[in-house]
């Protein structure tokens, strides 16, 4: 995400907090005071950001909108993380690993709060397609309410054979299909998960859908037939959590 643009008082905090110098100057808007604020002029300071001070309208103009909150804070480096980094952070973290891996997502809100939703459940990292799918964008920083800094993210050119790579090491991969003859609640996450959404109208590519080990559907009652992607991601990462905790794996 270099040269792109944090908006508001909590993606920039957990941008400040995060380990990685993330930042490289934090902008706020004339006349904003109050105690967030003045957390993130403290967090700026003890890293060594600059902090500039300008006009509302600045910011505005440079944030796209006016949803700020009086606070812009401008990257230092990439978003994305490699391959060799998750892999790294699932061999040297004790217990179950879970990744993510996200089939074609388009819209910002709901890549944001799935990435939200994963660093929650203590998700290792997330993979992106690099092709029509959405990526870390200013708007999903903040749908995610800053998580993104957090997590190891990785764009890769070929899901398919990125499932494959998983397997080497170990993971099962599970993909959430409404079709699924198995329902989430009969399957037992004893087992490193890689966890496959897909598209928030398709589903998970047939293609994908080959490769997984398990599919499972989620259970309803209602008569709406499906969820968002968000919501059902959501519903299967907290199920697969709840499960390793009881199990302490």
């Amino acid at each position: 995400m270099s040269d792109q643009i944090i908006y508001g008082i909590n993606p920039v905090l957990e941008a400040l907090r995060s380990d990685r110098q993330l930042l490289n100057k934090v902008l706020l808007a004339a006349g904003k005071e109050g105690g967030p604020i003045r957390l993130v002029r403290q967090l700026a300071r003890e890293k060594g950001i600059p902090v500039q001070v300008s006009p509302k309208e600045a910011l505005d103009r440079l944030g796209g909108s006016g949803h700020h909150q009086g606070v812009l804070g401008f990257t230092a480096a990439s978003s994305y993380s490699t391959w060799e980094n998750l892999l790294n952070r699932v061999r040297s973290e004790p217990g179950k690993s879970i990744v993510l891996v996200l089939d074609s997502i388009e819209d910002p809100q709901n890549l944001g709060s799935l990435i939200r939703t994963a660093e929650a459940c203590g998700v290792k990292g997330v993979i992106l397609p690099k092709d029509r799918a959405a990526g870390i964008t200013p708007a999903v920083v903040k749908a995610s309410a800053g998580a993104v800094v957090h997590l190891p993210i990785v764009r890769v050119t070929n899901l398919a054979s990125t499932l494959e790579e998983l397997k080497k090491e170990g993971f099962w991969i599970v993909g959430a299909d409404s079709r699924a003859g198995k329902n989430l609640y009969e399957l037992k996450f004893d087992m490193n998960v890689g966890l496959v959404i897909g598209s928030e109208g398709k589903g998970v590519r047939p293609l994908l859908l080959k490769k997984c080990d398990h599919t499972v559907s989620i259970p309803m009652r209602g008569k709406v037939s499906s969820l968002n992607a968000a919501i059902a991601g959501a519903v299967i990462l907290f199920e697969i959590l709840r499960q390793q905790l009881a199990q302490k794996v």
